[in-house]
């Protein structure tokens, strides 16, 4: 693990303890959303449960906006003037990140992936032995990328989707992305829409674990 990928993990370490000391209401509030008010308990089990659990915390730090306004990251810089500068550097680089579609192009012997953005359109190189493991060609998967000590490495999130769901995913997000753009913010780009609704990859992600065969 490189040097600022360590200090992403402190940090986001201790921004979750300070939203669970300061903000439990705000907590329940994106829980609810976020699972649009079903219990996840009751839709998973086992690997499917916990892996929700870890991209709703995922999601709740770097997306989530506290009252519509600003996210827990935005919080936490305004709130710890005495953060290095570094350390505020890499806050930043997180808050601007957003969860996209990505496919994997290929895989090397050495555990390098690209993988290709089917939303926003570029191919990113990741070497992470831990995040890659069993990824093969053709995966389709949501996540986020972040570019920490000079590479892009996958966040701990991730959304799996089959071959054949992959059609079905985009197109949604391309019709929620269109509606995005009539009624929230016409100038608005897809990156924009991803940061805003990211959650769409949960709700899509449920979708095809609760009906496998693509039943309605």
């Amino acid at each position: 693990m490189g040097k600022e990928e360590g200090m992403k993990t402190e940090l986001l370490q201790a921004i979750i303890e300070y939203v669970r000391n300061n903000h439990k209401e705000d907590i329940d509030k994106a829980y609810d959303y976020f699972w649009d008010e079903e219990d996840p308990a009751d839709l998973f089990k086992g690997t499917a449960l916990e892996l929700g659990f870890i991209n709703f915390e995922d999601w709740l730090l770097f997306d989530y906006k506290v009252g519509g306004k600003q996210t827990f990251i935005d919080i936490y810089l305004g709130k710890n003037e005495g953060l290095k500068e570094e350390e505020a550097a890499i806050l930043n680089r997180m808050r601007d990140s957003v969860l996209s579609m990505y496919e994997v192009v290929s895989v090397s012997k050495d555990k390098r992936v690209v993988l290709k953005d089917l939303l926003l359109g570029d191919e990113y190189s990741v070497r992470d032995k831990a995040l890659t493991r069993g990824l093969n060609k053709g995966d389709v998967f949501a996540t986020r990328l972040l570019n920490l000590d000079g590479k892009h490495v996958m966040s701990v999130c991730v959304y799996p989707f089959t071959a054949g769901q992959k059609k079905d995913v985009l197109t949604t997000v391309d019709k929620q992305f269109a509606r995005y753009r009539k009624t929230v913010r016409q100038d608005g780009e897809m990156r924009d829409y991803l940061k805003d609704y990211g959650d769409i990859f949960n709700l899509t992600w449920m979708h095809h674990c609760l009906n496998p065969a693509g039943k309605s």
